[in-house]
C-alpha cells in the first residue's frame, strides 16, 4: 500500500506541480502523519520539494518535470512488457517503425521485427545492441537532439528538424495520461514530439498501462480521432474510458487476453 501509494503522488506531483497535505489527506485517504512521512521521503529522494502545507516539483524540474527514468520503468515492469509484446504484433518484416522512448515502449525493443526504427531514445539502441551482437538486426536511426538525463530521451529543436525527412508506416508512443478527449503529457516539448512522431506515421498506435486513464496534466498532446489503435491491458475500473475511446473511432486491443 505504501509504495502504490507514494508512486502515485509522485506521477500526480508532475501534473500538478503542488500538492499540500491537505488535498493529499483527501486524495489518497491517508492521515497528514502519515502524508508527511511520505512528503519527507520524497524529498529525500530529490523527487519532491517541502514546502510550507505540502510539496512542489524541485526547481530542476519547472519546465518540464518527470519522474527518472530508472525508477518509472519499475513500476507496473510487467504489464508494460505485455502491452509491448501484442502492440510488436502489429509491426510487419520490411516496415519502417518510428519509436517514441517510454518505460513501455521501450520494451519493444525486445519483441520488434522492424527493417528499419527511427526513435529519440538512446536506451532502444541498447536493448537491440544485446539483442543483435553480431549486427544483424534492424536499421536503427537515432533523432539528433540533447540528452535529458531525467527522461533519457533526445530533445530540442534537432528532434524535430530530423523528423521533418521521415515518413513511417507505424509510430508508437506513450503518454503521460489519457482522458476521454486524448493524449496528455508534462510540458510541451514532449507533447510536440509525440504528435510530430505519430503524425509522421501511417498507423499510430499509443501504448498505455491501466494507470494512465484519468491521469491529468496540463499539456494536450494529440486527440483521440488521430489515433488507431490504443494496446493496454483491462481495467474494470477503466470501463468508462473504454467506452469513450471507442466512440472516437480507435481500436483498443486488451493485451494478455485470447
Amino acid at each position: 500500500m505504501k509504495k502504490e501509494r507514494i508512486q502515485k503522488i509522485i506521477l500526480d506531483l508532475q501534473g500538478l506541480r503542488s500538492i499540500s497535505t491537505a488535498e493529499a489527506c483527501r486524495m489518497y485517504h491517508a492521515s497528514k502523519a502519515t502524508i508527511r512521512r511520505y512528503f519527507q521521503e520524497m524529498e529525500e529522494a530529490g523527487l519532491a520539494v517541502r514546502v510550507h502545507g505540502g510539496i512542489r516539483i524541485p526547481d530542476t524540474q519547472h519546465l518540464a518535470p518527470s519522474v527518472p527514468f530508472r525508477i518509472r520503468a519499475s513500476w507496473n515492469a510487467e504489464e508494460k512488457r505485455i502491452i509491448a509484446l501484442r502492440a510488436a504484433e502489429f509491426v510487419h518484416p520490411g516496415q519502417t517503425v518510428m519509436v517514441y522512448g517510454g518505460s513501455t515502449t521501450g520494451h519493444l525493443a525486445h519483441f520488434l521485427n522492424a527493417s528499419r526504427i527511427i526513435t529519440n531514445f538512446p536506451e532502444l539502441c541498447r536493448i537491440f545492441r544485446d539483442r543483435f551482437p553480431t549486427g544483424n538486426g534492424p536499421e536503427l536511426i537515432l533523432t539528433g537532439g540533447q540528452l535529458n538525463y531525467l527522461t533519457g530521451l533526445l530533445e530540442g529543436p534537432a528532434v524535430r528538424r530530423s523528423m521533418e525527412k521521415y515518413q513511417c508506416d507505424v509510430g508508437f508512443s506513450s503518454a503521460f495520461g489519457v482522458d476521454e478527449e486524448g493524449l496528455l503529457d508534462i510540458s510541451d516539448e514532449c507533447s510536440e514530439q509525440i504528435s510530430m512522431m505519430l503524425e509522421k506515421s501511417s498507423t499510430r498506435i499509443l501504448l498505455a498501462d491501466h494507470t494512465k486513464f484519468g491521469r491529468k496534466s496540463f499539456c494536450r498532446c494529440l486527440p483521440w480521432e488521430k489515433i488507431h489503435v490504443l494496446v493496454t491491458v483491462f481495467d474494470p475500473k477503466n470501463h468508462s474510458f473504454y467506452k469513450e475511446i471507442r466512440a472516437k473511432g480507435v481500436k483498443i486491443v486488451f493485451a494478455g487476453e485470447k
